[in-house]
């Protein structure tokens, strides 16, 4: 479901225009909570999961090149409960290599996909039996679809969207559901409903010139913010299985987000999410969180995070990826340090809801992707 960041040499070498480690070395201001955390990253030839659990402090380092195969050119990465998907794309063929963390168990989908001149393809995820991916047919259109390939019996069928849209972000598959993101050609936003059991759309929402953001709450229901590009914000929240609105509201936070999937949490009445600072800047983004009842926004100071991780490593480092682990209140960071040479490593940062750095555990790689825990 989640998205996370490819390209890292890219991100480091563009942050090492605006600012200026010893493995091993923590550096730990408070107190740390109980948390589990499961995290994919890489190096410049390969990926690695890792499970860090505080109670013992331990931390197990997979690399998941060496067991499953998986190179560090891979397209994107799904993710349904434990089951992670790795959507690979070589000579002209989409390839799927699947890993349970739970239990371990791994699997390949070669050469699911051939490329063709018939349609474009734009995202892919799936679930244990289908594999489903955007499209843009015929070529050199922009009519948007969802192709269903049939796992075990490489069967296709096909769904049309709409015709002649802008853009499709990328999807959330949940329940049974894919929750689809686009852009008319109109400008109105739209969020579209499959029931993939059925391959119907279930359910269309219109939004007009308002942006949605999309993420999943604590009681497994879909939330959908909408606001007139960062300013007026509401709120729905719909019930996972019949898609149908239980609650809602209106509420004053002035920050824009980028349409589709929002890393984010609703937790009682507090919104927890990343803002991004206005560049250039020292830091990309920081963590922050809004109280619907007094209508304030409090922000993390990262910059003065990153600026005592950087005393102690002794490197400029910067900031990669975002996660939230909801169960221990943290929010997880993934950076990279400014590489002087074809080295690429960097960490974890755990930081309280409260603000406070709570631990930076130093890696050999740099952290992409942070796993949603149940």
């Amino acid at each position: 479901m989640k998205r996370y960041v490819k390209g890292v040499f890219a991100l480091i070498l563009f942050g090492s225009l605006s600012c200026s480690k010893d493995d091993g070395v923590d550096t730990q201001t408070i107190s740390e909570p109980e948390i589990d955390v499961v995290l994919i990253g890489e190096d410049t030839e390969r990926v690695y999961q890792l499970n860090y659990n505080s109670v013992n402090d331990i931390a197990v380092q997979t690399d998941l090149t060496q067991e499953i195969g998986l190179g560090s050119s891979y397209l994107t990465l799904r993710q349904k409960g434990d089951l992670l998907s790795f959507y690979i794309f070589a000579s002209g063929n989409f390839s799927l290599i699947q890993k349970n963390v739970a239990t371990g168990e791994s699997s390949l989908e070669p050469n699911f996909y051939a490329e063709n001149n018939e349609q474009n393809i734009l995202w892919g995820t799936n679930d244990e039996q289908r594999i489903y991916l955007g499209f843009f047919k015929p070529e050199g259109t922009s009519n948007f679809g969802v192709l269903t390939i049939d796992i075990a019996s490489g069967s296709q069928t096909e769904l049309l969207i709409e015709e002649d849209i802008q853009t499709s972000y990328q999807p959330i598959y949940h329940q049974g559901k894919l929750i689809l993101t686009y852009r008319d050609n109109l400008d109105n936003y739209k969020v579209v409903v499959v029931e993939t059991a059925t391959n119907t759309i279930v359910t269309k929402l219109e939004f007009g010139a308002q942006v949605p953001n999309i993420f999943i709450d604590e009681m497994d229901d879909v939330v959908i913010l909408k606001s007139d590009r960062g300013e007026n914000y509401s709120y729905v929240i719909y019930d996972a299985s019949s898609f149908t609105p239980i609650d809602g509201g209106d509420f004053s936070l002035t920050r824009y987000f980028d349409p589709g999937i929002l890393t984010a949490r609703l937790i009682e009445e507090k919104l927890f999410y990343y803002g991004l600072y206005v560049q250039p800047a020292e830091v990309r983004f920081q963590p922050a969180s809004y109280d619907l009842i007094t209508n304030t926004e409090t922000l993390v100071n990262m910059e003065n995070i990153v600026r005592s991780i950087e005393e102690v490593n002794g490197k400029s480092i910067q900031l990669i990826s975002q996660g939230i682990d909801q169960k221990s209140g943290s929010y997880l960071v993934g950076y990279a340090n400014i590489p002087d040479s074809n080295k690429l490593d960097g960490g974890m940062l755990i930081v309280s809801f409260d603000g406070e750095l709570i631990k930076n555990i130093e890696l050999p790689f740099v952290p992409t992707y942070f796993l949603d825990q149940d």
